[in-house]
């Protein structure tokens, strides 16, 4: 069924869709999605090109972005951050995408802090400036005071903007799914997989509440850190559409005439900016993942101020030991390795590895061979990566995206403030740190036991399919059906298949019985009742592994 269809209640905010596209020179798209009929022209005033002087396509994009308010220039900057998926051309045109848009009456933005807290300005404040420190699409922050004295400010969100962002969202999610069956790169790019992570991303901005756990999850990483300082979250004056923190007053991390006026020392600064950032990716796998300068502040005593934790990523473990697996394999300049890496991290199936992926992925490790790491550039790095990754139509998981995205904007801050920045020297305790915690006895007998025990589950569960296997093909669920002249031929096929699963089986036990000898010796020897009860679990797998594996092979010459 069309999706409009579904979407009927939105009719008036397609049709003003459809006509911007137009107006900005895509009617040609409107046509191919299928959206002419929403509108009241002719279908030549549908497709005429744009009047002269022309734009380019990534520019007249850009306007149209903007025309359409909030949801899509938000969508414009992820869009941004995708070299992935999107041209060179279009990546550079949508990065200048702002978030800045007028404010609202501060009328307004009070209404909403007394709807949200439910008491009269005057009762939460001991004062309340009027006028905006800042606005943008989503809401607007006030600076306030609060009857004990504390400085604050207070952010707002605009009013009716989730119902406008759950209304694009949902038309979002509609055109997507129309690119996907109308276009081989909808398909190809799976956009209805990217509008929902899109729409996760967004809705969550939306909650304020959110945003202040975040903030209270980082200042709680950083508590060891005093040059660090994440803003205090005040609870009862916060909702989901009021958010108050701790006021924090610096200068903007890339304001230079600034910085040298207030004699701050701007190598430190650069320095403990990448170190915040490789804290949270490395040691926390929690990371700011929208680390632009306004949201980084030089305080006084060379301290760092972080502020707006609105967008956050996170990882998982099998995706923090592909990073670590994957920068170890370019530094050791392993082709193979790195493509195991990112098979690991969900870049690549092993069928997407074809000869000239692999040709590619060799001559872009030859790029580091006798090279310093001082000499490496991350942005330089991560781009070559992703052209590589999109001349082979391949994508990457949204996690690697946010990744990447904070890595790149924390080097460029970094690079600002002192040219000759090295991002990699810093980078390595770090990296150090986390392969020894990733890769320790007591991580990779966790790892063993949690194998073990899937193996146990799949050979527990393997009778009973193979019994709902054989009782669906007596119920005529299932039917084989072959010729007479090969079935000798099949049986002897299936006979010599089983041997060899089972040979595979014991195999993978035996080798999983001795990972557990070896992972008892590593964690103390024969102490502690753990490593002994491993230990003995080990040997005693082994041995009847190597029974089993003699009576299979025996078996096999039958």
């Amino acid at each position: 069924m069309w999706p409009l269809v579904r979407q009927a209640r939105y009719l008036g905010r397609y049709r003003e869709i459809a006509q911007v596209l137009v107006g900005h020179g895509f009617g040609y798209l409107v046509e191919q999605l299928g959206l002419l009929s929403l509108l009241s022209l002719p279908r030549r005033l549908v497709l005429r090109v744009p009047p002269a002087p022309p734009l380019s396509s990534a520019a007249r994009l850009r306007e149209a972005l903007i025309s359409l308010g909030p949801t899509f220039v938000k969508l414009g900057q992820m869009l941004s951050t995708r070299p992935d998926i999107v041209p060179a051309e279009f990546v550079h045109e949508l990065g200048k995408l702002q978030d800045t848009v007028p404010s609202f009456p501060a009328h307004i933005a009070i209404a909403t802090i007394e709807e949200s807290l439910g008491r009269p300005i005057s009762e939460l404040f001991a004062s309340f400036d009027q006028t905006p420190l800042a606005a943008a699409s989503l809401g607007q922050v006030h600076a306030a005071t609060l009857p004990s004295g504390e400085l604050v400010v207070v952010k707002v969100q605009r009013p009716d903007i989730a119902g406008r962002i759950n209304t694009d969202l949902a038309i979002l999610a509609d055109l997507a799914a129309l690119a996907e069956e109308r276009f081989t790169l909808g398909a190809q790019y799976h956009f209805t997989e990217l509008a929902h992570e899109f729409a996760q991303t967004l809705r969550a901005e939306l909650d304020y509440r959110r945003e202040g756990r975040n903030a209270d999850r980082f200042r709680q990483h950083f508590a060891d850190m005093p040059e660090v300082k994440i803003p205090t979250i005040y609870w009862d004056y916060t909702e989901a559409r009021v958010l108050t923190s701790e006021r924090l007053f610096g200068v903007k991390i890339n304001d230079m005439p600034a910085l040298a006026a207030a004699g701050i020392d701007r190598v430190s600064l650069a320095r403990g900016s990448m170190q915040v950032i490789l804290k949270e990716i490395f040691t926390f796998g929690f990371f700011h993942s929208d680390p632009h300068p306004g949201n980084f502040f030089a305080l006084e005593g060379n301290r760092l101020g972080v502020v707006d934790f609105g967008q956050v990523g996170s990882l998982d473990l099998p995706t923090t030991q592909g990073l670590l697996l994957l920068l170890a394999a370019l530094v050791e300049h392993d082709t193979r390795a790195a493509l195991r890496a990112l098979e690991q991290l969900g870049v690549l199936s092993r069928r997407a590895i074809t000869p000239g992926l692999r040709r590619d992925m060799e001559h872009f490790t030859d790029g580091f061979v006798d090279r310093p790491l001082r000499d490496l550039s991350a942005r330089e790095t991560i781009s070559e990566l992703l052209v590589l990754l999109h001349r082979h139509q391949i994508t990457l998981p949204g996690p690697m995206v946010m990744l990447l995205k904070a890595l790149v904007m924390m080097e460029g801050l970094g690079v600002q403030l002192d040219p000759s920045l090295d991002v990699f020297g810093i980078a390595r305790p770090y990296v150090q740190r986390a392969m020894a915690a990733q890769f320790s006895p007591a991580a990779l007998g966790n790892w063993a036991t949690s194998q073990g025990r899937a193996l146990g589950e799949t050979s527990l569960e393997l009778p009973h399919q193979v019994s709902d296997l054989l009782q669906r093909i007596n119920d005529g669920e299932l039917k084989v059906q072959t010729r007479e002249l090969e079935l000798r031929r099949l049986s002897s096929a299936l006979i010599g298949a089983a041997n060899r699963l089972a040979v595979g089986i014991v195999l993978a036990a035996l080798l999983l019985g001795v990972g557990m000898v070896s992972i008892a010796t590593g964690l103390g020897g024969w102490q502690g009742t753990a490593p002994t009860m491993l230990l003995i679990v080990g040997v005693v797998s082994a041995v009847l592994c190597a029974l089993a594996l003699g009576l299979a092979l025996l078996r096999g010459r039958e």
